[in-house]
């Protein structure tokens, strides 16, 4: 099942939210929770007051790539750090800063007489909380169980700490999350997302590149064992061959979207090398990230781990098989969708062309120098994995091409959340007739060639 990631980083957003279980008469020392809370209140005054007021909280959504999603919380409180005391109340709202103006939702939890223990520990936990479309990075609603904020109030007026809850579309625990929360209109570019000092880790690119050979390949990349697929065509020799980046879904590996594409079948028709990388594995097997692909980080560069796998995998094939550097291209579904947009949006220099499959971008647009052509595919309105809706982020990536002046096909196959089998022609002949930095000359009398089936059309 080569599904969409999707992005429940959703985290937040209460449909109907309970306040913490604990009422107004318990004291600060009985607050549930609070022990597990992470993080030091460092040197508070003697009388230091709860901070209240207006905060930007930044959660740091681990099992799904690390993916940072804000809120802000409303908050009034009596007591101090030191001796305990109350949020009176702790409003919470759901944030999306994709969209300018900044979307802030309605309240989506509002909790009242909330336990802050000595020390300043808490725990704010609700019920079942609903992520609204509007703030979640992939349009749709999403719902978490028994959210919580386990946290603990600094000397400096923020506050930070542990996340708990399950995200129900994915029926998967959050507890490895973390937070932080620093006063509303002080966040700059990011206020981190935890207790921790924020450190951004840099990879560096791979240094001596392993032999590649056709069939599945190994290398250490971003500190990481990772593995991918080459498939070369007959003529491995050929000079200046074009290179094609092909992404897996979801719950799906390197085997399922070559089977499910038959992309090397195209190698017949003219000669190009195909990669198909394999997100990151643990010692089992298993993806290390819920969502497969690693959309986070903070620079979305050299701190990413898959951005690096990109550069390290094109680095080395293009040495070892004499690829054209103009003719480089990335196309997937679903998952391999979302990382398609992201590669190609965070590696326009070098990126040809682009064709996500029932893709999108979780992320505000970014102003791109390169305008690379992009064929943008999906299944029309029942085009649905994992409760996430991808009709409207294909609409959402369509009104970005535009806007952003790229060249762009689309492509409504109206069946649902699958690669229709005779995309992958289209797919080819999209991508091969483009070269880096060139004016998009084919297709512009928006003429499309017969391979390309009735339900597609070039962008206006």
């Amino acid at each position: 099942m080569n599904f969409a990631w999707l992005l429940p980083f959703a985290l937040l957003t209460a449909c109907a939210s309970t306040p913490a279980p604990a009422d107004s008469d318990a004291t600060a020392d009985d607050t549930a929770g609070a022990s597990d809370a992470t993080g030091l209140a460092g040197d508070v005054s003697p009388g230091q007051a709860i901070p209240q007021g207006e905060f930007y909280i930044n959660v740091d959504v681990v099992p799904f790539g690390d993916l940072l999603l804000p809120f802000k919380a409303t908050i009034t409180a009596t007591g101090s750090i030191a001796d305990g005391g109350t949020f009176a109340t702790f409003e919470l709202r759901a944030v999306s800063e994709k969209s300018d103006p900044v979307y802030i939702s309605d309240p989506i939890a509002t909790l009242t007489n909330v336990p802050v223990a000595k020390g300043g520990t808490f725990t704010v936990l609700t019920d079942t909380i609903t992520l609204p479309g509007k703030a979640s990075p992939t349009g749709t609603d999403v719902h978490i169980a028994n959210f919580a904020l386990n946290g603990t109030l600094q000397a400096d007026g923020t506050f930070c700490g542990s996340v708990g809850g399950t995200v129900l579309e994915f029926i998967k625990d959050i507890a490895t999350s973390t937070f932080k929360a620093v006063p509303w209109g002080t966040q700059g570019a990011t206020p981190g997302a935890s207790c921790a000092a924020v450190t951004v880790k840099h990879y560096a690119p791979i240094a001596s590149c392993p032999t590649l050979v056709a069939g599945v390949n190994a290398m250490i990349s971003a500190e990481r064992q990772r593995k991918f697929t080459v498939v070369l065509p007959d003529d491995a020799t050929a000079q200046n061959m074009p290179i094609v980046f092909l992404f897996h879904g979801v719950a799906a590996d390197m085997g399922d979207i070559l089977g499910e594409t038959n992309y090397a079948a195209m190698q017949k028709q003219a000669p190009f090398v195909l990669v198909v990388p394999q997100s990151e594995r643990d010692a089992n097997g298993k993806a290390v990230s819920q969502t497969d692909w690693d959309y986070g980080m903070h620079a979305f560069d050299d701190d990413n781990p898959d951005l690096v796998f990109f550069d390290d995998m094109l680095k080395c094939a293009s040495a070892q098989y004499k690829t054209d550097p103009k003719r480089v291209y990335v196309t997937g579904m679903s998952g391999g969708g979302l990382m398609t947009a992201f590669t190609a949006l965070s590696r326009e220099k070098v990126i040809a062309a682009a064709a996500p499959s029932s893709g999108g971008y979780l992320f505000k647009f970014p102003s791109t120098t390169n305008k690379f052509p992009m064929l943008i595919t999906w299944g029309g309105a029942g085009d649905s994995a994992y409760g996430q809706n991808f009709d409207l982020m294909a609409h959402d990536l369509i009104a970005f091409v535009i806007a952003d002046k790229h060249y762009a096909i689309q492509c409504n196959h109206d069946t649902g959340h699958k690669w229709p089998a005779e995309m992958t022609a289209a797919n080819w002949t999209f991508l091969s007739r483009f070269r880096l930095g060139e004016a998009p000359v084919p297709f512009a009398d928006g003429t499309l060639p017969a391979v390309f089936p009735n339900y597609c059309s070039v962008t206006k």
